[in-house]
């Protein structure tokens, strides 16, 4: 295989791989709010104490059964930060917790 080919090959490869990450909703670890950081992890009363109240909340309860047990049931929280500098930050918590922060333009 000439350099030349294998040069091709390497461009080819490289435009897949951006053009797949491109495609996507950007997902973070931490987001910046205010003066701070909130992460995987903090409860839904850090994250509104560092961020304040989202635009959007949507709450979905656990399903309890009889005797007021859950069923393998979770509660899921899920906030919408934004705009703001064009992204929306879309949170999710399960049972309090922040799951996962996903980013999208």
């Amino acid at each position: 295989m000439s350099i030349r080919e294998s040069g091709k090959r390497l461009y080819l490869a490289c435009s897949l791989a951006l053009a797949m990450i491109a495609g996507q909703s950007s997902a973070f670890a931490d987001m910046r709010c205010n003066t701070g950081l909130v992460s995987e992890g903090d409860t839904t009363s850090d994250v509104e104490r560092q961020c304040g109240t989202p635009s959007d909340r949507q709450i979905i309860p656990a399903v309890a059964v009889s005797q007021g047990q859950k069923a393998n049931a979770v509660t899921v929280e899920n906030w919408v930060y934004g705009p703001r500098n064009g992204a929306y930050y879309k949170l999710k918590f399960i049972d309090g917790k922040l799951v996962s922060i996903d980013v999208s333009r």
